[in-house]
């Protein structure tokens, strides 16, 4: 997956209402019932959970998202118009280039364990 070029000052994208919940209630649970989990465990168990939640939660995120999601779609278009437009365009040129640099920088050939222990020289040999 290709990262997007990011420019500072960009309004970001709102999260979605599952990682809402998840942020505010859906990670302290797991870590409630899994004590010491890791991180897919925890993101297992809230996505069980979010499949349970109460339809009454699932609107009050749900609701809070809606919001969020119009707040970003006015401020992006604005900052787009403000000079994002450019500022973006020359951050995906570069990260272009960038890319385009790694694909065509030589790759140092690896040795191999065993090549390395033969191109050695033991002091014996070098004594002699």
């Amino acid at each position: 997956m290709v990262k997007l070029a990011k420019v500072e000052g960009q309004p970001k994208r709102p999260m979605s209402a599952y990682f809402l919940w998840m942020n505010e209630e859906g990670r302290a649970n797991a870590k409630k019932e899994l004590p010491g989990a890791g991180v897919a465990d925890i993101s297992k168990n809230c996505g069980a959970q979010w499949k349970v939640v109460e339809e009454a939660t699932k609107k009050k995120y749900e609701k809070k998202q809606a919001e969020l999601k119009k707040k970003y779609d006015i401020e992006m278009p604005l900052w787009l118009e403000n000079g994002g437009k450019e500022l973006l365009d020359a951050a995906k040129k570069d990260q272009k280039r960038k890319q385009m640099a790694a694909k065509k920088a030589p790759k140092g050939k690896k040795k191999r364990k065993d090549e390395s222990e033969e191109d050695e020289v033991s002091e014996e040999e070098f004594s002699d």
